[in-house]
């Protein structure tokens, strides 16, 4: 189950493509986080993991309003951050009108 509290669950790997895939097999998926002083291996992490972020080097509370946030798989409702939510709400819709318009009333 998913875990609401000041929790880490730490688990030994081999190497990093076991360990994203251990953390992709989860049901869940927010944020995640990993501790390296390596730009290639947080690049894998970020391309490969299953999450709406990725934070190197520092824990996944860590976020602005600005940021998105969102769950993945069966985590959250929708997405966080004040200019992704209202744009989560909207419908974009457009109409190309090939052609000349006659109005049927001046303006």
């Amino acid at each position: 189950q998913e875990i609401f509290g000041p929790v880490v669950c730490v688990y030994p790997y081999a190497d990093i493509a076991q360990a994203i895939a251990a953390a992709n097999s989860l049901e869940f998926a927010f944020q995640a986080a990993v501790f390296t002083d390596s730009l290639e291996i947080a690049e894998t992490v970020f391309a490969n993991i299953d999450a709406s972020a990725v934070m190197v080097n520092d824990h996944t509370a860590f976020r602005v309003d600005g940021m998105p946030f969102a769950g993945l798989k069966r985590s959250g409702l929708g997405i966080g951050g004040m200019p992704h939510t209202i744009a989560d709400m909207q419908i974009e819709k457009m109409m190309v009108w090939n052609g000349t318009v006659k109005a049927d009333k001046p303006h």
